[in-house]
């Protein structure tokens, strides 16, 4: 099965680029491109004071074991967000 859900991430641009709409760019590109494939929605581990502003939510009961809790949050794209614990896939290693 192929997950309806996908990772974001990480997302940066240099010192010097910053405060210039390039992350939220690659942020919005990449929204664009996981719609455009049907995907549910999005999961990152972001700063909790930038990700929230382009649609992400905070959810810190849903993150992975391995991941710090107080940065995951998750983007709907198409349904609900599942109340469940999200994994990553074997692959990662996470």
């Amino acid at each position: 099965m192929i997950a309806k859900r996908k990772g974001l991430g990480p997302i940066s641009a240099e010192p010097a680029l910053q405060r210039q709409g390039v992350g939220g760019a690659l942020i919005a590109e990449a929204k664009s491109w996981l719609a455009a494939r049907a995907a549910a929605g999005c999961i990152l581990t972001g700063d909790p004071g930038y990700s929230p502003r382009h649609g992400f939510l905070p959810a810190p009961e849903r993150a992975p074991e391995a991941e710090p809790a107080e940065s995951f949050m998750v983007l709907a794209l198409a349904g609900d967000i599942p109340s469940s614990r999200f994994r990553f896939h074997p692959a990662f290693g996470a």
